[in-house]
This record gives C-alpha cells, sequence and structure tokens, in this order.
C-alpha cells in the first residue's frame, strides 16, 4: 500500500486540477455540440446536470477522461510511489468527499460553466489513471537513464503506463533496445514508440518481435495494392458494379500505411540492423530515411545491405 504522504501528494495534486478550468479539446465539444447541441452555456449546464439523460453522462466522462498531458503532470508522483489494489478506492472516495466543482472553458472562447464533478466521473478517472500498473524495473531504469528530460521521461511513462501490455520480458527488451537507438536520434521517436506499443498489444508477448514487424510490413504492403487495384477498377466501374461483382472495396487510407513502413524499416534497422523487402512495392517505394550520425549507425546500414 502507497504511504499516506504520497496519496496525500497525489489527491491534493488531482484536486487542484479539478476544481480548476477544464479546456475542452476540439473532439469533446464537437460531441458535445452535435449530440446535445446547447444554444447557450446555460442551457449546457441543464444538459449536463441532467441525471436522465445518457448522453450528458457521456460528455461528461469524456469532459474528465485524463488525456496525456495531465498524466505527464502526476506521472513523477506514481513513479515514486506502489499502490495497492486498494488504493485507487481510497482515493476516488477521498476525491469524492470534496465536492469539488470545475470550470469547463472552450477552445473557441464561448462562455464557460461551471460543474460540479461527479462522484462517478472522479471513480472512472481515478481507474484511467493506472494507478496500480507498475512499470518494469528495466524499463524504468533505461528511461532514467537515457531520457534525462523530465517532461520526456514523463511522456514516456505515461505512454507505457497506458499501454496493454503484459511486458514480458521479450516486449521490456524490445523497448529498452528501441529507446536506447532512437530516444534523440530520430525525429520519429515518438511516431515509432507509439507504433511500437500499437504493435505489441496486437501480439503474442512471447513472439518474435522482429517477425511481427515484417508480417504487419507484408500486411500493409498488401492493403496499399489491393486499395490501388480497387483505385483503377473504380475508374472504370462504379461503386455499385464492383460490390454487385463481390469486389471488396478498401478503405485504407494508403499514405498512413507507407508512414507505418517507413516506421517498421526505421525501428527494424535500428533495433536489429535490418528489414526485409517484400513483392509488391517497388524497392524505392519501401524506401529508408537512413539518417547516418555515427559508426553504429554506419555498422547498420552495411548489415543492412550485405
Amino acid at each position: 500500500m502507497a504511504e499516506q504522504s504520497h496519496k496525500k501528494i497525489l489527491i491534493d495534486r488531482l484536486i487542484g486540477m479539478l476544481s480548476g478550468e477544464i479546456v475542452l479539446s476540439d473532439d469533446v465539444r464537437h460531441y458535445i455540440d452535435s449530440t446535445l447541441a446547447p444554444a447557450s452555456a446555460d442551457q449546457l449546464a441543464e444538459f449536463l446536470t441532467d441525471s436522465d439523460n445518457c448522453e450528458a453522462a457521456t460528455a461528461i466522462e469524456l469532459i474528465f477522461f485524463p488525456d496525456e498531458a495531465m498524466q505527464e503532470t502526476i506521472e513523477p508522483i506514481l513513479a515514486e510511489t506502489d499502490f495497492s489494489a486498494e488504493d485507487p478506492s481510497e482515493i476516488a472516495a477521498s476525491l469524492c468527499k470534496r465536492q469539488m466543482r470545475a470550470i469547463i472553458g472552450f477552445p473557441d472562447k464561448r462562455d464557460k460553466v461551471a460543474l460540479n464533478v461527479p462522484a462517478f466521473a472522479v471513480r472512472r478517472l481515478v481507474d484511467r489513471l493506472h494507478l496500480t500498473r507498475v512499470i518494469d524495473r528495466r524499463l524504468s531504469e533505461t528511461i532514467k537513464r537515457l531520457v534525462p528530460d523530465a517532461h520526456a521521461a514523463a511522456r514516456v511513462r505515461v505512454k507505457l503506463r497506458n499501454a496493454r501490455i503484459s511486458q514480458s520480458k521479450n516486449q521490456t527488451g524490445f523497448l529498452c533496445s528501441l529507446i536506447q537507438a532512437l530516444y534523440n536520434k530520430s525525429e520519429d521517436f515518438w511516431d515509432c514508440l507509439a507504433f511500437a506499443i500499437e504493435l505489441l498489444e496486437q501480439t503474442d508477448p512471447e513472439a518474435d518481435i522482429y517477425r511481427a514487424l515484417m508480417a504487419h510490413k507484408q500486411f500493409l504492403i498488401q492493403s496499399i495494392r489491393t486499395a490501388e487495384k480497387n483505385r483503377q477498377a473504380l475508374a472504370s466501374n462504379t461503386v455499385e458494379a464492383l460490390i454487385m461483382r463481390g469486389v471488396n472495396i478498401s478503405s485504407v487510407d494508403t499514405e498512413a500505411a507507407r508512414e507505418k513502413i517507413d516506421r517498421i524499416d526505421r525501428i527494424s534497422v535500428s533495433v536489429y540492423g535490418r528489414t526485409e523487402f517484400f513483392p509488391g512495392l517497388e524497392p524505392s517505394e519501401q524506401s529508408l530515411d537512413l539518417d547516418i550520425r555515427d559508426k553504429e549507425d554506419m555498422t547498420s546500414v552495411l548489415r543492412l545491405l550485405s
């Protein structure tokens, strides 16, 4: 169980956040406008306090959903604390007793709304902080050693805290190698880290991660090929005609798929010193931005080309 002093620090920090101004993201504002369609700030306050309105309940959960920026501010506290399974409910109960009142602000500077923070929103927020999720010791030490910037270190830890992975020895070793290979060495480190976590969430914890990267690369190449064939077919046929013929119209974003292929190659070369080229795309379309900075990078490139 976490020490009471640590829990008090966290509770005080959360009280400060929930009692201050919360500026809604564009996505949350769009949801509120499209579902509740309030004509004024007073009407919005009325909608949000209607206990019979299920859309209002969803809007409140979105309003108090902890984003990464909020999590980063409390991550240094979590990094120093071991929370037990009982601590989150105790922390939520303590927060609910404070009967906090938040000020809801909008990006477009419209009138602000004062809103009592409901108990169910507090409990859901605390659940989503993943207080009891422990970041593997080896990963923590790697972050502390290789990511000296406190803000960046908190950002990495939050992404790992939110990741739905088991942190198996296999996954942990891969993530440590990724941080070591790409942090402060590649402009797309954050995109690569996010992609790597997404892939790990869909991969068996004990799977060969290099093979999983290559399998996903093949899948993306096939998706691009299918999308391009569909585009060519649509040039001379209607969508209805293709559907009648049993053609599955792909909705793949080919540009996004190519970006993912680039990230796979960047990760594979940086972590494993190699990648593979597959039929379906020209080699020039499976390009690598080989950012050679030192002898270690040159060794990886030579291994790739050999």
